[in-house]
């Protein structure tokens, strides 16, 4: 994936924060959970718009919280699952 097209997911993704858990995104890198932005409700949602949004199913049977800290880490991790900027 090439830099211009992983800057426009993760814009994308700080929309889809933005719409459905109603957080203004400071930086695509600001820890969303340390900053207490999101709660685990939030999160939820965010997986949920996320899949819908992107069109990918994120495996959840292995969690890892740290894929969802921030804009940026949740933008790669949807890269990794294939997705592309809408």
């Amino acid at each position: 994936m090439t830099t211009d097209t992983l800057e426009t997911l993760r814009t994308q993704v700080a929309d889809v924060v933005s719409d459905r858990a109603g957080i203004d995104v400071p930086s695509a890198e600001e820890d969303l959970l340390e900053a207490g932005l999101i709660d685990s409700l939030a999160l939820v949602t965010l997986i949920v718009a996320l899949e819908e949004n992107f069109g990918v199913q994120l495996p959840l049977d292995d969690f890892d919280i740290e894929r969802f800290r921030s804009v940026a880490s949740m933008a790669d991790f949807l890269a990794e699952m294939g997705a592309e900027p809408a």
